[in-house]
């Protein structure tokens, strides 16, 4: 290319944005939105070039209790991707095909099978290994009757452990850093652990009992908002500002109305700015196929490295003792859902940190499919 990934990206967003320096205020920017955005185009890209194969051959044994495991993760995931397509269809009107599971009932599709990428296949490994995501998916974490304090800590710490090995693989090989880039991005953007915790920890320290709903689902709910000029054309979209989201968990307890609907304002903006690029026609490929063609894995894993893409920041929760467990952490987040339902810096190793599993909970409850 002629010219850099970064420079392409930043031309679009600036025949968008005629006045960048009104965006320039706290707590982010167009420099922030365009790392964002820019790695979510290299995500989308990155699953467009890598290999797929069977689940046989992913799995790398025929043995009948792996392919039974492999069979019920599967239907594990495909049940809560049918109601997510559901829900999208009966709250919008929008069906998205690329939810529903694979017709493999013909012969063509039984010679192909589920083909699937290195990364898919760790993701449903992963839903089936890490029990903090099963309780999630299937909301046992809002309920601490089924999670008690002492297996929720239990089941963060092995989460704890799987982030910190994709963490430790950023400073590897090219193929390193992207797998571990899109997972760490992929894991954070379906599940907000990371975020949701940051907002429980955020709530106890000022001894805040309530969820502000709107404000966290705008960080990481479904959202079908109207768009300009005409505000007659709705956009349906997820809120995967995941990169740069951290920044906004004070505010989204501190933040005056007129302060929090600024910020709101600003999202929604780039919400919308981050769909039409996406979607733009290069030649005669959107701009994911047009990287995928015209650049390379070496350069994507370059501008990971480059601006620490993710976990660039991720939530510091104080020290051991801090927290009183007391506080129905979970409570709070286990009310009804919201009319958007949903979906980094140092860390600070699970030792150091006294996690407050109730509050977290309780955010969870407003946000879990069910």
């Amino acid at each position: 290319m002629s010219y850099s990934m970064v420079e392409m990206i930043d031309n679009r967003i600036h025949n968008i944005f005629s006045v960048p320096e009104a965006y320039a205020l706290s707590p982010f920017d167009l420099e922030g939105f365009r790392d964002h955005l820019l790695f979510t185009i290299l995500k989308d890209s990155y699953d467009i070039v890598v290999p797929k194969q069977s689940v046989r051959a992913s799995r790398g044994s025929d043995a009948d209790d792996l392919r039974m495991r492999d069979s019920r993760i599967k239907a594990y995931a495909q049940y809560y991707r049918d109601l997510q397509y559901k829900r999208i269809k009966e709250n919008t009107g929008i069906e998205v095909p690329e939810l529903l599971s694979k017709d493999v009932s013909s012969m063509k599709g039984k010679l192909s099978g589920h083909q699937l990428s290195e990364m898919q296949y760790f993701e449903l490994n992963t839903m089936a290994e890490q029990p903090l995501l099963k309780a999630i998916i299937n909301k046992r974490i809002c309920d601490v009757k089924k999670i008690s304090n002492a297996t929720f800590k239990e089941y963060y710490s092995k989460y704890d452990e799987l982030v910190e090995s994709l963490v430790a693989k950023l400073d590897g090989s090219d193929d390193d850093v992207l797998f571990a880039a899109v997972a760490l991005f992929t894991l954070e953007w379906k599940y907000q652990v990371e975020l949701f915790y940051a907002c429980a920890v955020q709530a106890e320290n000022l001894g805040i009992d309530e969820v502000p709903v709107e404000r966290i689902g705008a960080l990481c709910a479904e959202l079908n908002m109207v768009i300009p000029p005409d505000f007659t054309t709705r956009l349906h979209t997820e809120s995967r500002f995941v990169l740069h989201r951290m920044d906004l968990v004070p505010s989204v307890y501190s933040a005056s109305k007129e302060e929090w609907a600024e910020i709101e304002d600003k999202l929604y903006q780039y919400f919308t700015a981050e769909y039409y690029i996406k979607n733009e026609i290069v030649r005669k490929w959107t701009l994911s196929e047009f990287f995928a063609r015209y650049s390379t894995k070496a350069q994507w894993a370059d501008f990971i490295r480059q601006h620490r893409i993710p976990p660039g920041k991720r939530a510091t929760f104080g020290q051991a003792g801090q927290w009183s467990l007391q506080i129905p952490i979970r409570a709070p987040l286990c009310r009804g859902k919201t009319a958007m339902s949903a979906p980094a810096p140092a860390r600070v190793p699970i030792s150091a940190r006294l996690v407050p599993p109730l509050l977290f909970g309780k955010i969870f409850a407003s946000y879990v499919i069910g």
